[in-house]
């Protein structure tokens, strides 16, 4: 899929273009999950080569973030669906050239909708495709806080529940397993946002430098360093994040064994307790000459129920213990 994007009444107006041409006025070309006649139909209306999705995939720096003629390319990780069950890891390349931006991605960020929506409704008649570049950069950086404050209030309510007196009849083991699921959850997120923090910080400094002829505006230069120190922040409060996460899956690990300790210390003192009867027992047997029971008509019976009645007690209280 392609959309161009071309200054119309006072917005950015976006439409797609399925066969050509595109038009020459276009501003902002957006490729999304492009097929192989989009990369021609791009390449051939830029006059440059677009890169694959096997391309922006490699992590090598130099294969990230390099010029091409009058063209700098920028592929960054960008993390997308950080409110779903399966957030992922989406790679995104950001092309400026002749003043036009050229995007290629094969997933749909959250800031590229959003950006595309207000420049729609409000834009200068001047824009160029670094303009664009710099709005869709704040956006992401912006997106990337909100998911690290979420992140933030969700392992405080995590915190809370490992360390906040239970008062429920909860089971232990279920609890516990939740929150180890939830830990584990977070600190993928976590992990994901770290990275993609890395690769923006990354990008913002190649962005902010003049290389081989190709610079960015004064405008420009000073929003990029403004988000580098933006990205930095996030990048400390991302690794505060995943140290505190590790020292909730220690405290959680450590409360799991302290309640295994206590089972195996009433089984021992259950042991301790019932030694002396059993030895005793096992010393005289059944080898007294008066026994009731053994003349009774139902003794043998009451024997087998009361074998069954004090397997099921133990087990009927363990449950209700929540030791089972």
């Amino acid at each position: 899929m392609l959309n161009a994007y071309v200054f119309s009444d006072g917005g950015l107006k976006g439409f797609p273009v399925a066969e050509g041409p595109i038009p020459a006025e276009t501003v902002w070309l957006d490729l999304i999950s492009p097929t192989e006649a989009d990369d021609v139909l791009a390449e051939a209306f830029a006059g440059i080569s677009v890169p694959t999705r096997e391309e922006m995939g490699e992590i090598e720096q130099s294969s990230r973030l390099y010029i091409e003629g009058d063209a700098r390319y920028m592929t960054a990780s960008l993390l997308c669906g950080a409110d779903t069950p399966t957030p992922v890891m989406l790679e995104v390349s950001f092309i400026v050239t002749k003043g036009r931006l050229i995007t290629v991605r094969y997933g749909e960020p959250r800031a590229f909708p959003s950006v595309a929506g207000r420049l729609a409704k409000s834009c200068p008649s001047a824009v160029t495709g670094e303009i664009i570049l710099i709005d869709l950069l704040e956006a992401i950086v912006d997106r990337a806080a909100d998911v690290l404050e979420q992140i933030g209030a969700d392992v405080e309510r995590i915190s809370k529940r490992i360390f906040e007196r239970d008062q429920s009849r909860e089971n232990a083991n279920q609890r516990y397993r939740a929150i180890l699921s939830h830990v584990g959850r977070k600190e993928g997120l976590v992990s994901y946002a770290r990275e993609s923090l890395a690769s923006l910080q990354r990008l913002l400094s190649f962005l902010g430098t003049e290389t081989e002829g190709v610079a960015v505006s004064k405008d420009a230069r000073a929003s990029v360093k403004s988000m580098s120190r933006d990205v930095a922040g996030l990048s400390d409060y991302a690794a505060f994040m995943g140290d505190k996460l590790q020292f909730l899956l220690d405290a959680t690990i450590g409360l799991v064994s302290l309640e295994q300790n206590n089972i195996i210390k009433i089984f021992a003192v259950l042991s301790v307790v019932l030694m002396p009867p059993t030895l005793i027992a096992s010393i005289y047997g059944m080898n007294f000459e008066h026994m009731p029971e053994l003349a009774s008509r139902y003794g043998y019976p009451v024997a087998l129920v009361a074998m069954v009645i004090s397997g099921i007690l133990p087990y009927v209280f363990f449950k209700w213990r929540r030791w089972l």
